[in-house]
């Protein structure tokens, strides 16, 4: 999601919370700042607001899952509520500690809560800049699911390319067919280094060892076509054949950024996950012992 003008409000809110819950916890304890403890009345409102926050924050994955069913508010308040709203929930429980560790226990949590915070902001900034990104790089961006049917495609395009100028890969007359304006040698070399080199880089999964991976060892291929005997007269189709190695290429980018921009929630849900398991664990020991 973008931080822009539909998040004033939400900004607001946060910088009112994250100065006005500090200024009050310090005002409340002024007379005895380490009376201020988790289980002090004071240490118990503002771990309430905390906790409260953080699961807040933790039910947009509910709104996401269930989206048929009805929640209070729009979908895209609960997520910029989750954004900011679990920034605040940091300072509340802050207060609530008193500004310490605290026990083993404590100390786990704060752990977790701090990975939980760092790639949320991580995912937060991704999502800022990596769209754009994507778009300057791979401008022929496709929905990422069509990938693999659009590396059939191309595949098929220059199996077709390379069949025309060489014959039919498994035909025993190959030899005799195909453009007839290309050597035998030049048939057999070409055939060779697309079986070799260009055939399996345009399949799925990318190959980022291959020689194509890379622009300057591709130009190294396709040099190496170029000096073949007689290719002039199949100039067009090599050049095709390029364009489609760039764009793999490309796809690959596409797939790559993708990956960063999703795959950090990876990191962010089961960690959410273990703070809200390790907070109820936090809260039953507090008022058991």
């Amino acid at each position: 999601m973008l931080i822009d003008s539909s998040h004033r409000w939400w900004l607001v809110v946060f910088v009112l919370g994250a100065v006005g819950a500090p200024v009050l916890h310090a005002f409340l304890g002024r007379h005895q700042p380490d009376a201020l403890t988790g289980g002090s009345t004071v240490g118990l409102w503002y771990g309430v607001v905390g906790a409260a926050l953080m699961l807040y924050a933790g039910l947009l994955s509910a709104v996401r899952k269930f989206p048929k069913r009805r929640f209070p508010g729009r979908r895209q308040a609960w997520l910029r509520g989750h954004i900011w709203l679990g920034l605040l929930s940091v300072v509340f429980i802050l207060c609530h500690s008193n500004y310490r560790w605290g026990g083993t226990l404590e100390q786990v949590l704060w752990i977790v809560f701090l990975a939980v915070i760092v790639t949320g902001v991580f995912g937060l900034v991704l999502q800022g800049f990596l769209p754009h990104w994507l778009t300057t790089r791979v401008p022929c961006e496709i929905p990422y699911e069509q990938i693999p049917h659009i590396c059939r495609i191309m595949r098929g395009q220059a199996d077709a390319l390379v069949d025309g100028l060489c014959g039919p890969a498994e035909s025993a007359e190959a030899a005799g067919t195909g453009n007839p304006k290309l050597s035998a040698i030049a048939k057999g070399r070409l055939r060779a280094l697309y079986e070799a080199d260009i055939r399996p880089f345009l399949a799925e999964p990318y190959l980022r060892t291959a020689r194509l991976a890379n622009t300057v060892r591709a130009e190294e291929v396709f040099a190496e076509m170029r000096d073949l005997p007689t290719i002039e007269a199949a100039g067009e189709d090599v050049a095709k054949l390029k364009t489609l190695c760039i764009e793999r290429r490309l796809l690959a980018e596409q797939e790559r950024l993708h990956r960063w921009l999703h795959h950090w929630l990876l990191l962010h849900i089961p960690l959410s996950v273990a703070l809200l398991v390790l907070g109820v664990v936090h809260i039953w020991t507090a008022l058991k012992y």
